[in-house]
């Protein structure tokens, strides 16, 4: 591929023209004609002058282009990073709201093994606890 036009020139070559640089430099192209290659002809609509016009739009739209694509890659990845992070939250929470499940069903089985041993308590150990239990009641505990 030559850098030097953007497309073949063998067929026009009144259509090629050098690429322009970020810097601004004009360098004029090699021609066979004794005419200057940007000729200021502002009356012709396909002149040089206009050629160059439309290429620098070329140029630019193109660069404008490639920003945008790379802006809109920008945003897909940090858009992909959010998403992740989102489902690691998720998964974490998830995790948390089963280590809770798991606390609660085994104070409740606790609960219930005490109930069934205070429910298992003989006749006899619950009427002396009993006086005991009033008292506890009507003074409270000992911290």
């Amino acid at each position: 591929m030559n850098s030097t036009a953007p497309f073949q020139s063998q067929f026009r070559p009144e259509l090629s023209l050098k690429r322009r640089g970020h810097s601004g430099i004009h360098t004029p192209i090699e021609s066979d004609d004794s005419t200057p290659p940007f000729e200021s002809d502002s009356a012709d609509p396909h002149g040089y002058a206009a050629l160059q016009a439309a290429w620098d739009k070329l140029y630019r739209a193109r660069s404008i282009l490639e920003a945008e694509q790379a802006h809109l890659r920008d945003d897909r990845i940090a858009i992909q990073g959010e998403l992740d992070a989102l489902d690691a939250r998720e998964q974490a929470v998830a995790a948390h709201e089963e280590r809770i499940r798991q606390i609660e069903l085994q104070a409740s089985l606790a609960r219930e093994e005490a109930q069934d041993e205070k429910e298992s308590e003989s006749t006899i150990s619950r009427l002396t606890r009993a006086p005991f239990d009033i008292a506890k009641s009507v003074f409270g505990q000992k911290k």
